[in-house]
C-alpha cells in the first residue's frame, strides 16, 4: 500500500515545489533587501534572521525597521505590527474548511504558508476543487519559508557590503509577483473587482501615510466587494435556470 502511495506523495511534493518557485524567486531578493536594510540600520545579523523566523512577513519586517529607526515605543510597534498582521487570521479561517480532516501538528506547519502570495496560489487550488493534501501544502508552504529565511540571512551578510539606496532597488520584486499573480489567475469579474478596488483604497491610505492600515482596509474592502457581486450573478443564474427549464418543457 505504501508503494502505491509514493509516487502520489512525490507528484505531490514535485506540485507543491513548482507552484512555490515563483514565490520563492520573488522573496529571496525581497527579504535580502530587508536584511541588508537591517544590518545597515545597526539591527543585530541574530536577531535581523530570527524575525524572519518568528514574524515571516515582508511587510510587518519593514515597518518594524522604520519604527525602530524612529525610536517608536514598544507598545507601538506590538500594536502596529498585530493590525498589520490581522489579515492572516482571514487567510486561516478562509483555508480552515479544505484543511478540516488534517491532524494538528500539520495544520500548524501549514500557517507557514499563510503569506499573501502563499494564500493566493492555495486559495486558487482549493477553490477549483483540487485537494490540498499535507504532502503538497506542507512542502509549499516550508519551500517559501525557507527562501525567505535563507534570503535575510544573504542580506546580512552583506549589509555591510551593499548600500541601503541599492538594496532598495530590489524592492520591486514583491510588486511584481502580485501583478503576475493576478494576471496568472482567473479573471472573473469577482476577482478583478476585488483586486482593483483592494489596490486603489491601499493606494490612497498609501498617499495619506496611513501605513499598514491601507492593506488592511484595502483587502477587507476588496473581498466583501467581490464576495458580493459573486452572490448577486449567482442568484441571476438560480432565477435564471428555472425559468430555462419551464421554457424547455
Amino acid at each position: 500500500m505504501d508503494r502505491m502511495n509514493r509516487p502520489n506523495r512525490r507528484e505531490e511534493i514535485q506540485m507543491g515545489l513548482r507552484d512555490a518557485l515563483p514565490i520563492m524567486l520573488a522573496y529571496f531578493p525581497l527579504s535580502m533587501t530587508y536584511g541588508v536594510l537591517a544590518a545597515s540600520g545597526g539591527l543585530n545579523e541574530g536577531i535581523a534572521v530570527f524575525s524572519s523566523v518568528w514574524i515571516f512577513s515582508g511587510g510587518a519586517q519593514f515597518m518594524l525597521l522604520g519604527m525602530l529607526a524612529s525610536a517608536a515605543a514598544p507598545v507601538t510597534i506590538v500594536t502596529t505590527l498585530l493590525l498589520l498582521s490581522m489579515r492572516h487570521v482571514l487567510y486561516g479561517a478562509t483555508m480552515g474548511p479544505y484543511l478540516a480532516h488534517w491532524r494538528e501538528s500539520r495544520k500548524w506547519l501549514a500557517a507557514m504558508g499563510l503569506t499573501d502570495e502563499g494564500f493566493a496560489v492555495t486559495a486558487s487550488r482549493a477553490a477549483q476543487g483540487e485537494p490540498l493534501l499535507p504532502s503538497y501544502y506542507i512542502t509549499f508552504a516550508m519551500a517559501i519559508y525557507g527562501s525567505w529565511v535563507a534570503g535575510t540571512a544573504v542580506g546580512t551578510g552583506l549589509g555591510s557590503f551593499v548600500t541601503a539606496e541599492l538594496a532598495e532597488v530590489l524592492t520591486f520584486a514583491l510588486p511584481a509577483l502580485f501583478i503576475a499573480l493576478l494576471a496568472g489567475g482567473e479573471r472573473t469579474l469577482p476577482l478583478m473587482a476585488a483586486a482593483g478596488c483592494g489596490a486603489v483604497l491601499a493606494t490612497l491610505a498609501g498617499m495619506l501615510q496611513l501605513g499598514g492600515i491601507g492593506l488592511i482596509v484595502g483587502g477587507l474592502a476588496g473581498a466583501t466587494l467581490g464576495q458580493q457581486i459573486s452572490r448577486m450573478r449567482s442568484g441571476r443564474t438560480e432565477t435564471a435556470r428555472p425559468k430555462a427549464e419551464k421554457s424547455i418543457s
